[in-house]
């Protein structure tokens, strides 16, 4: 064997330990980059979301103004502004809503004389209960004592977890108002970027970017039209049975929607105990049966079928990707579920491409 061919035997290996070695490098550098990005992946989210809603009002902007740095700054503040002024009328609407609905109550009370007969009640209970219940009046207090320092001791850590929470809210509001100025300033270049820098074909590439842009985009426009479905079905709710400001209490059950696990909960809960606290117990149980049978199957299905349709996915797919998404994400889970799940099928997708597009090859391959 001659020196050259021993030289390029040499050679040969190296070559083919290079791509390896920069692919394991990149790998061990994607991993650390998804470590410092761990902390920031809701108000990156949050702020891919706000991105694509406000996105047409950002072009209308743009259009007028050359600069991008101005006219993502002067989209931002809109923005901030939109958001903090919606959530300061949400606040006085509930209030005022709550301040007339317990007035109305309390007048209905005082109307059918005060709480006394409801105390003759819970008297003529207890009075049939003690001879069957082995429980003495010491015990009784005991109880009602040791319940009420646990109730005491978990508000207190509720409420140092309530100023924590707030705490992380502002930093991560902050933290996502930021990100969201350089998505309205650039997003078409990272894109742009990106795509170069994916290691897919550009045909499969732009396809990734579509997919991301298609399902971020059916999830909001998704919510947004079961929050306004579920308002509509709470003012239809409140009218019926008579509580006070039923359009108040839809568009406030409308906003309330947005918010996954508990949404609606928000406004049923502390409606349905104001009429029980004034003797309304039959609107009270017609109020839960409504919310239980009718608002919440609702939102469990029709919101994955508008995903899916929109974003071209199974609905059952994505019901468990929505639910899975709040198991594992949190709140956020709501728009990384379905992402995850729309990008794995593409990428099973370019799979089948590639697998054809190889058996093509070696069919059309002369045999020698």
């Amino acid at each position: 064997m001659s020196d050259r061919s021993m030289m390029l035997d040499g050679v040969r290996p190296l070559k083919m330990q290079v791509p390896l070695f920069l692919l394991a490098l990149t790998a061990i550098a994607l991993y650390f980059c998804y470590l410092l990005l761990v902390p920031f992946f809701r108000a990156i989210i949050i702020s891919a979301v706000l991105a694509i809603v406000f996105y047409p009002a950002h072009a209308f902007i743009r259009r007028r103004i050359r600069n991008a740095n101005v006219a993502a700054l002067l989209s931002t503040t809109l923005i901030i502004l939109v958001l903090g002024l919606s959530s300061l009328l949400l606040t006085s609407a509930v209030v005022s809503g709550l301040r007339d609905m317990y007035q109305e109550v309390s007048g209905s009370v005082a109307a059918r004389g005060g709480s006394a007969p409801y105390l003759q009640r819970l008297d003529r209970v207890l009075a049939y209960l003690v001879p069957h219940i082995p429980i003495t009046t010491t015990t009784l207090e005991g109880t009602v004592a040791a319940q009420f320092e646990t109730a005491i001791s978990a508000l207190l850590g509720k409420t140092l977890g309530a100023v924590g929470s707030i705490t992380g809210f502002v930093i991560n509001g902050a933290i996502a108002f930021f990100v969201l100025f350089f998505f309205l300033r650039g997003g078409r270049s990272m894109m742009r970027r990106a795509i170069v820098m994916f290691p897919l074909r550009i045909a499969h590439s732009n396809r990734l970017v579509s997919c991301v842009k298609d399902t971020l985009s059916a999830v909001v426009y998704g919510t947004l039209v079961m929050a306004a479905l579920q308002g509509t079905l709470t003012g239809i709710a409140f009218w019926s049975l008579g509580l006070p400001s039923p359009a108040l209490w839809a568009v406030v059950t409308g906003l309330c929607a947005l918010l996954p696990v508990l949404g609606t909960a928000l406004v049923f809960g502390p409606a349905t105990l104001i009429l029980i606290l004034g003797g309304s117990w039959v609107k009270a149980s017609i109020l839960v049966l409504w919310a239980l049978v009718i608002v919440h199957p609702v939102d469990n299905i029709l919101r994955p079928y508008l995903i899916g349709d929109r974003a071209k996915l199974s609905t059952l797919f994505v019901f468990f990707a929505l639910v899975g998404g709040l198991r594992a994400f949190g709140e956020v889970g709501v728009f990384l579920g379905p992402l995850i799940l729309a990008i794995t099928m593409a990428l099973f997708k370019f799979l089948r491409e590639e697998k054809r597009m190889e058996s093509r090859r070696l069919h059309e391959e002369p045999i020698h």
